[in-house]
């Protein structure tokens, strides 16, 4: 079972790399965002302020090397 413990690395490198540039946007709600990794496939859980950081966290987790797919449950809390 070799390549189901690598999988587990490269799952876990990815979320680390997306969590890193979600907190690097210095958006409070960005950086409490769940992140969940399973083979490439990204799902992101949580709420933000705006659409704006709605579409910044989507794109974090696009442009990171590996990501193959982006669920994308995340509310925008709406005044």
């Amino acid at each position: 079972m070799v390549g189901a413990s690598s999988l587990t690395t490269a799952d876990s490198d990815l979320c680390q790399v997306i969590t890193t540039q979600l907190a690097e946007t210095r958006r409070a709600s960005l950086a409490r965002l769940a992140v969940k990794v399973d083979q490439g496939c990204v799902t992101l859980r949580g709420r933000v302020g705006s659409f704006y950081e709605r579409q910044i966290a989507i794109t974090c987790c696009q442009s990171a090397a590996g990501v193959s797919l982006v669920i994308d449950h995340v509310e925008v809390a709406v005044n």
